[in-house]
């Protein structure tokens, strides 16, 4: 590991003016792509669904828009295994956030998704993943997921089989069934049925029913509305966390219904155009290939049903179940995955999709396009020689390199506050060290509270937090003067053991460094202070800081056992 980040803690000074305090924000912050240079990853595999080794860049052309593109860059990926990163012991009550593992040429997350899946099959799901599990090849690595009203990480990155097994299972779990009041159900859409043939048997004008149609289908409707806005929020972090991750990123999702699709081909539906194609944007400079995998398993042919009279009809049953499957089949395509359903072996459809994300070529061009006017160019790849299955994204959205904004940021924009969620994967973009002490003296019991819950009661403990990171890790912009200018965010939420926020410390920071100090914090780093009040007893603080030039984010939670101090 690079010497920068383990600098000193020391009291250091610099030059900051604050801006403000923490205002809740309306929406993560926007990444766009910068499309001077097209990565793609894509899998070959034979006429067996074996992976196809030893090509080469010859093998390879690259169309857009049919234009015939120059490869710049070409490289084999064999499935390298990760290494362990030798990190420095911490001193007592200093954490990292940095990841003690070297990760190879590619990382499997399994994502089940629980908003989008009835509950008797998230139980199907669970069992078909811990079959899997009871088979992992030594030397694995996975992370597990879970998608609910929240996004929460059930298990980091591990080769450890038990503790991944342990992490599915434990009472507490994220990855336990749950029920989605946003799902439509058969019994329900049975109800609503009974409804309109009851209003008609009673014979009950035809303007009250069409009424009670159109309320059921308005209901529906905001459901569904809001299951799309919820899903593109949990990609949406999940897809940042990834992106901090080199190589490719291989999400193997389960899910009863797809209820997105990220790319242009069946038309983007206005309301969610922009979150759409923001998060393909997302997809597409991270590497991440999604594999989707449905949570129904085999399905039936409900024509032989005699005895079936409950849930929607045989026809809308087809329809509704042909749409997933075309979603799924889009959304592999699109990002370089596979799609997998109607089948009841979902244990070896992650075998499958593990084998084959881990052996991949990556290559790069330079459009010959040079107008980056937002539209959607697609990519065509092919073999010159060879008859084999290529998988790869098929496009993307060529915006213009976004120009420098020198103008003053917005202060009441809180761009953390979507990264410091309970249960949220820790982020990586921005390296730190943190120490985290009961403050010494206490203050006394009627001294005023230390962070945004001033009507905090009982028992708490006041804790000094120190935060260390590298000014190489921040995006300074220098100007004439001589100065460097930045916009920093460091953020503290305290949670209870359910979840429950407790606390909150916020502040953002306007730089300007002067170059001696700029040349001070390279050699020994760069600190910042926070104090918060925490009630005794278990509970978890989240750090957090936010550089407001590159947009780029750090985190870390950290487990308390709190007691008061002597």
């Amino acid at each position: 590991m690079p010497p920068r980040l383990w600098m000193t803690l020391p009291a250091l000074a610099f030059t900051i003016a604050p801006v403000c305090s923490q205002t809740l924000p309306k929406s993560p912050p926007v990444l766009k792509v910068e499309t001077n240079v097209v990565l793609v990853d894509v899998v070959v595999t034979d006429g067996k669904g074996d992976p196809v080794p030893n090509l080469h860049q010859s093998d390879f052309q690259v169309l857009e828009n049919g234009v015939p593109q120059s490869i710049s860059f070409f490289e084999e990926h064999t499935g390298v295994d990760p290494a362990p990163v030798k990190v420095p012991p911490m001193p007592p009550h200093v954490f990292t956030n940095l990841e003690p593992v070297r990760l190879g040429d590619s990382v499997n997350v399994l994502l089940l998704d629980w908003l989008n899946t009835q509950p008797q099959d998230q139980s199907y799901v669970l069992a078909e993943v811990t079959k899997y599990l009871q088979s992992l090849p030594p030397g694995s690595r996975l992370a597990i997921f879970a998608m609910g009203s929240g996004l929460h990480m059930v298990q980091g990155l591990t080769s450890d089989v038990a503790g991944l097994q342990a992490a599915l299972h434990t009472k507490k779990s994220a990855a336990a069934p749950q029920v989605s009041p946003l799902l439509p159900t058969d019994i329900g859409e049975s109800a609503e049925q009974t409804m309109i043939q009851m209003m008609e048997m009673n014979l009950t004008a035809a303007a009250a029913i069409e009424a009670a149609r159109d309320e059921m289908a308005a209901h529906a409707a905001s459901n569904a509305s809001r299951r799309v806005t919820i899903t593109l929020n949990r990609l949406h972090q999940l897809v940042r966390y990834l992106s901090t991750i080199p190589g490719r990123k291989n999400v193997i999702w389960f899910a009863g219904s797809f209820p997105i699709d990220f790319f242009p081909e069946r038309g983007l539906p206005r309301e969610y155009a922009g979150e759409l194609q923001e998060t393909a944007n997302l997809l597409t400079p991270s590497q991440v290939s999604i594999y989707p995998v449905s949570a129904e398993g085999l399905h039936p042919d409900r024509a032989w049903q005699a005895l079936y009279s409950h849930g929607p009809s045989i026809l809308s049953e087809n329809f509704r179940r042909a749409g997933d499957q075309l979603a799924m089949e889009k959304l592999a395509e699109d990002t370089g995955g596979q799609a997998f359903y109607n089948t009841n072996d979902l244990a070896t459809a992650i075998t499958r999709a593990v084998n084959d994300g881990s052996r991949y070529y990556t290559l790069t061009y330079s459009p010959s396009n040079k107008t980056f006017d937002g539209k959607y160019r697609k990519i065509r790849l092919q073999l010159k020689h060879q008859n084999y299955k290529l998988s790869y994204r098929r496009g993307y959205y060529a915006d213009a390199p976004k120009p420098q904004d020198d103008s003053p940021r917005d202060p009441s924009n809180d761009h953390l506050l979507p990264f410091v969620a309970f249960g949220l994967p820790n982020f990586h973009q921005i390296l730190f060290k943190v120490r985290v002490l009961p403050s010494t003296p206490q203050p006394s019991p009627n001294s005023p509270r230390a962070g945004a819950n001033t009507g905090l009661v009982g028992p708490a403990t006041r804790y000094s937090v120190d935060f260390a990171l590298s000014v190489d890790d921040l995006k300074l912009k220098a100007t004439p003067d001589g100065l460097r200018h930045d916009v920093i965010e460091e953020m503290l939420v305290a949670y209870g053991p359910d979840g429950k926020p407790l606390n909150l410390a916020a502040r953002n920071l306007a730089l300007a460094i002067p170059p001696n100090a700029y040349a001070y914090y390279q050699r020994v780093g760069f600190q910042l202070h926070e104090e918060i009040d925490v009630p005794n007893g278990e509970a978890y603080l989240r750090s957090a800081i936010y550089d407001g030039n590159s947009g780029q984010v750090g985190t870390l939670q950290i487990p308390l056992s709190i007691t008061p101090p002597h």
